[in-house]
């Protein structure tokens, strides 16, 4: 069984990527972007994306997959492979995802987001972001695939789901931009994506930022 403590051992100092399922996420090359943070976390079906369709436009490495709909048999094929370490499950169901790798979000935690969203059902992209911000002491903390629904959601568009989320994107952004912090926190912008998107730097300026010091550590 994984603790917290597990997952905070793992992830403190490094680097950390969450890969969003934004369709927008396809309209440029990202792979190299994604693969040089020292953890990447992909979200729902989009691990199943990466593999099947978009692996050298998303990248191909993969280390947290977090897990917010009912996915028992990919949970299954996700622990076989080599690469990914921990699941990460931060939406509370009646379904418990019993395998020795998984970690369950606290039921409060869900509920606290819930409470900040004005009792709105949070998504699986801000339920990990959210769980990486309060309890992770990263170095970076970014984002990218993620325009809070101005998009389509590239899982659903591209593996044929086509539920539209019940989920509000214009609170999930104004959460976002009221908890994270500038300095260790972006959301990569990407060209077709979020135009309400404005107070974050920039892909380019983060880029130059981010190769550089990573880099000096090589």
């Amino acid at each position: 069984m994984v603790t917290l403590e597990d997952l905070q051992t793992y992830c403190k100092g490094k680097k950390i990527i969450i890969v969003g399922n934004s369709s927008s996420l396809l309209n440029s090359n990202n792979g190299k972007l994604i693969d040089n943070y020292e953890i990447v976390v992909r979200i729902n079906r989009g691990y199943y994306a990466r593999q099947q369709l978009y692996d050298g436009i998303l990248g191909s490495k993969t280390d947290i997959v977090s897990i917010g709909v009912k996915m028992a048999v990919q949970a299954a094929t996700i622990i076989e492979s080599n690469s990914v370490k921990y699941i990460l499950s931060p939406i509370i169901h009646s379904e418990k995802l019993s395998y020795h790798n998984v970690y369950d979000v606290a039921q409060d935690t869900y509920n606290s987001l819930k409470e900040s969203l004005g009792n709105i059902k949070p998504s699986t992209g801000i339920s990990t972001y959210n769980f990486f911000n309060r309890f992770i002491d990263f170095a970076r903390l970014d984002l990218i695939g993620f325009d809070f629904f101005e998009s389509s959601s590239r899982q659903r568009n591209q593996l044929g789901h086509i539920k539209v989320p019940d989920h509000n994107g214009s609170k999930e952004l104004l959460f976002f931009e009221k908890s994270h912090d500038p300095g260790k926190t972006l959301i990569h912008k990407l060209k077709g994506g979020n135009t309400m998107i404005n107070n974050i730097p920039t892909h380019s300026q983060h880029n130059q930022f981010f190769f550089k010091n990573n880099n000096k550590r090589r």
